[in-house]
């Protein structure tokens, strides 16, 4: 697929446009201590990329009782440490200025609840150029599902085949691939294992070389 057919860019969020999988990442292994818990980097992987209701039934099957304390005290260290803008990754402003000049539509689909991700965005100063979205409370299903994504391009009007997804995580490659997407993976704290790229998706080390990839800057 060339840049001529495809229409529109869907981005997820966290951990692609946003430097704030580290940030999440600090609060669990924070609410670890706090609890006397074992460090756990595996399982926090295993979030990555989920909503709040996926992200619970995982942490439910990991930890059953103790889940919804452990969540709530991951609530509570998180708020200190998401206090202001979040910094951006790398070339996301660049990428993102490249393709609003060239008219090319953008879109947000992220497991992060709607009201939330648009203060983010606006906050980190990329808001005027992410015109829409839908958050992670606006699905049933979360990501790995392809309910996000094919919702994204219901409102975009486009089929899916014409919508670039630009994702971080397995979930969420996995999300867009189901949903019938041209799938490129920017990696944040995880590679991708021989099971993820037998999907077939682009693997690009930053937006805008996936997005030079594919024709659109």
């Amino acid at each position: 697929m060339n840049a001529v057919s495809i229409e529109a860019v869907v981005f997820d969020m966290d951990g692609l446009l946003l430097d704030s999988e580290r940030l999440y990442l600090e609060g669990f292994r924070r609410a670890r201590v706090a609890l006397r818990l074992a460090p756990d980097d595996a399982l926090y992987h295993g979030l990555i990329g989920t909503n709040e209701v996926t992200g619970m039934e995982l942490l439910h099957a990991a930890m059953g009782d103790g889940a919804q304390p452990f969540a709530d005290q991951w609530h509570q260290e998180n708020r200190g440490l998401f206090d202001g803008p979040l910094p951006l990754k790398p070339t996301v402003r660049v990428a993102l200025d490249g393709l609003a000049a060239r008219g090319v539509r953008r879109f947000v689909a992220t497991s992060t609840d709607r009201a939330k991700a648009r203060a983010r965005l606006d906050a980190a100063g990329i808001g005027e150029l992410l015109p829409d979205l839908v958050g992670g409370d606006e699905v049933s299903q979360g990501k790995p599902h392809p309910e996000i994504y094919e919702t994204a391009a219901r409102i975009l009007g486009l089929p899916p085949e014409r919508c670039a997804a630009f994702e971080d995580s397995a979930h969420g490659v996995r999300s867009a691939v189901a949903a019938g997407m041209v799938v490129t993976q920017v990696p944040d704290l995880v590679a991708p294992d021989a099971a993820l790229l037998a999907l077939g998706h682009r693997v690009a080390p930053d937006l805008r070389a996936g997005l030079e990839g594919l024709g659109l800057l």
